[in-house]
């Protein structure tokens, strides 16, 4: 069986020394702030869809109620897939990425420090 080719000058046999330092805080508040700003999003959203189906004389200008109507639909669905494919997307990026890590670079993300 023949061996999987790792990176291009990456090998086996040299690890550079492990970084220490603690990220968690930044991590933290940076999810904390993602979180936010979708809540936001989707509030901001919802105030629309309200407002929308609250007044039936609601339209944008220059389109009738029904154009109006599937120009939110479009919006609602432009705003959830961005949420969504904003949290999946780096996950697989990173997936793949560290699936060209060798044995030992991957065995140091499970090592307690």
């Amino acid at each position: 069986m023949t061996r999987r080719e790792l990176l291009p000058g990456v090998g086996e046999e040299t690890l550079p020394p492990p970084v220490i330092a603690d990220t968690r805080r930044a991590v933290a508040r940076a999810r904390r702030q993602a979180a936010a700003r979708d809540i936001a999003n989707i509030l901001l959203l919802a105030a629309l869809d309200y407002f929308f189906m609250r007044w039936p004389s609601t339209h944008v200008p220059g389109m009738s109620r029904d154009q109006s109507a599937m120009a939110l639909i479009a919006l609602n669905a432009l705003v959830v897939t961005y949420i969504v494919l904003a949290r999946l997307k780096p996950r697989m990026r990173a997936r793949r990425i560290a699936a060209t890590w060798s044995l030992r670079e991957r065995s140091r993300f499970f090592q307690r420090p």
